[in-house]
């Protein structure tokens, strides 16, 4: 009995260990813990203007970055689409993926969105120069222009500007975007628009103006797909044209309860406290929504929750330890919102925190009841702006954003803006979704240099079957499969164990 008894704790000792280096490479989250983003990285030219980014990330370890941007080639200057990937350790050098020629010296904002669909091929929409077109490529030659497919146009006959596209777990592509619209009361003025795709980006559904707010200027949609067959669009609303003066007259929020078919009439979200806007919203793991948004008056940022499909809303709660930037200062500015494998949902945005009022990229996060943070993401003399986040692998956040040089606040065509890129890896258990089959591809027609390959039309055809598409499943990720394989040898050791014991025993 006594050898027995020495066996049985070298096999627990081995076991905690086995359990010690399971947990240890992520960070624990717990009151005065803090996430440590890594050190930004510029990915974009200081020689050349760059802006309005996006990301996604892959759970093979793959990021892609695009901006708008500008190039020369000769005398000819360019707006152009500009896309960086990571991978293996490295970034690729910034490339143009879509460009158009600056004619009589009237630049245009490459507005962009990126998103991944079930295969794990990149989309993007985008305009050019205020046309908005969807295009795709395979993540491996996203790098190519070449492997780009002819642009689909999404957008009217009207100048369309701010978008954002996302997949759902079906498969179907979801985009929204503002479009200018001819109204009388109010000329200029943006309403936003709806589409999707269940045949992956070929056809669309016919667009739906979400907002039709006469008087009202309606800009920066975002778009969340919910649980079940929910999706959630806000966006911020300005009584006149809102680069004109317009006065802040709060936020909408549009609600569809059958993945895009029908919409619900828009609600508004105002407040005594002042006029919202620069709104974002999510959803947590408990199957609430949450909505955060900052006044037009003030300093402060304001959330609310919702468990009934935003039907009703808490009272209004400031963000606790995060201060807006002042509006007058870039009202053009953006948060952005994401969800990681515990339903824990992170926002990121430029403000300011504590008593000195340091300006920066910031992160706090939400767990369901509180708020964790905030945690600095970069500060330094420059003016941030324009943050996007994406969550890989179910706990890796990549964070981008576009800085403004002092020197040139205002002024894009002198300016030297960069776009810039940090990561955090959260606690979060690691979730991988396994892309379905890889289709055979079929590379497109090259363009020119500078050009759009006009797109075949887009039949306005709704949808009214859905194709059977499973959802990924979810898979170990290489920390996982570490784990089975230290188990497997302490299986086999233990096993050893027991075999010697009992034949000394024997």
């Amino acid at each position: 009995m006594k050898r027995w008894m020495f066996v049985f704790p070298w096999a627990g000792l081995l076991i905690g260990l086995l359990i010690l280096e399971a947990g240890r490479p992520a960070p624990a989250f717990g009151q005065g813990e803090t996430v440590r983003w890594e050190k930004p990285v510029r990915l974009s030219d200081p020689d050349q203007m760059a802006w309005f980014p996006d990301v996604i990330a892959n759970d093979t370890g793959e990021v892609i970055v695009i901006w708008s941007g500008g190039a020369r080639r000769g005398r000819t200057s360019f707006d152009v689409l500009m896309l960086s990937r990571f991978r293996q350790g490295a970034w690729s050098r910034p490339v143009d993926i879509q460009a158009v020629p600056v004619v009589g010296n009237m630049s245009y904002a490459v507005r962009n969105s990126i998103a991944l669909d079930r295969y794990g091929d990149v989309l993007m929409t985008f305009r050019v120069p205020t046309v908005l077109y969807f295009s795709k490529a395979s993540i491996e030659e996203a790098t190519s222009a070449r492997a780009w497919s002819p642009p689909r146009r999404l957008s009217g006959s009207n100048v369309a500007y701010y978008n954002e596209l996302g997949v759902d777990p079906g498969g179907r592509i979801h985009v929204v975007w503002s479009e200018i619209r001819t109204a009388p009361t109010c000329e200029g003025c943006a309403d936003i628009f709806y589409r999707y795709s269940d045949d992956e980006g070929e056809t669309w559904s016919s667009p739906v103006n979400l907002s039709q707010s006469p008087g009202h200027d309606s800009l920066k949609p975002h778009l969340w797909i919910g649980q079940g067959s929910w999706l959630y669009v806000t966006w911020q609303e300005s009584a006149g044209l809102f680069v004109g003066g317009g006065k802040p007259a709060g936020v909408r929020l549009a609600r569809s309860p059958d993945r895009g078919r029908t919409w619900q009439a828009p609600i508004w979200i105002t407040s005594t406290v002042g006029s919202p806007q620069q709104a974002v919203i999510g959803e947590d793991g408990r199957g609430a929504l949450l909505l955060i948004w900052r006044i037009a008056e003030g300093e402060t940022v304001y959330f609310q929750r919702s468990t009934d499909h935003g039907e009703t809303w808490s009272a209004p709660a400031p963000l606790p330890g995060f201060r807006a930037r002042p509006w007058t200062q870039i009202p053009y500015d953006d948060y952005d919102i994401a969800a990681d494998s515990l339903g824990r949902l992170h926002f990121v945005g430029v403000g300011a925190v504590g008593s000195e009022g340091q300006m920066g990229v910031w992160h706090l996060m939400w767990d369901g009841a509180g708020w964790h943070g905030p945690f600095l993401v970069s500060a330094n003399r420059n003016f941030p702006e324009w943050t996007r986040i994406a969550v890989s692998e179910g706990r890796r956040l990549h964070l981008v954003w576009f800085e403004r040089d002092p020197e040139n606040m205002y002024n894009s065509d002198a300016a030297r803006y960069t776009v810039w890129y940090s990561t955090a890896l959260t606690d979060a258990p690691p979730v991988r979704r396994t892309p379905m089959p890889t289709r055979t591809p079929t590379r497109p027609p090259s363009t020119p240099f500078g050009t759009l390959a006009t797109p075949s039309p887009t039949p306005f055809i709704l949808r009214t079957v859905d194709p059977a598409l499973p959802a990924g499943q979810p898979r170990p990720d290489s920390e996982a499969l570490h784990l089975v394989g230290l188990i497997g040898g302490a299986t086999l050791l233990l096993s050893a164990l027991g075999g010697w014991a009992l034949r000394r025993l024997s």
